[in-house]
């Protein structure tokens, strides 16, 4: 039977990061909101609020952000 190994990662700010976290990824030349869907051995997959495909990054080039009032407000228009 094959053991499947738990990735962990962390982001720029040492935080472990999970899937289902929200975060901030650099997307060409701005910053997109985003959520974790998959962690992967080296990169992890970011899904951007009202996008139904992921993208991948390093983990280092995401940062988690904590739950605000604003970002919540924010989230709940933009989500599909």
């Amino acid at each position: 039977m094959i053991k499947m190994r738990e990735h962990k990662h962390q982001d720029k700010l040492g935080n472990d990061i999970k899937v289902g976290e929200v975060c901030v990824y650099p997307a060409h030349n701005e910053l997109k909101i985003g959520t974790i869907a998959k962690l992967n051995p080296k990169m992890i997959d970011v899904v951007g609020i009202g996008k139904s495909y992921f993208t991948r990054r390093y983990p280092h080039d995401v940062y988690l952000i904590s739950n605000d009032p604003k970002l919540s407000m924010y989230l709940l228009k933009n989500s599909k």
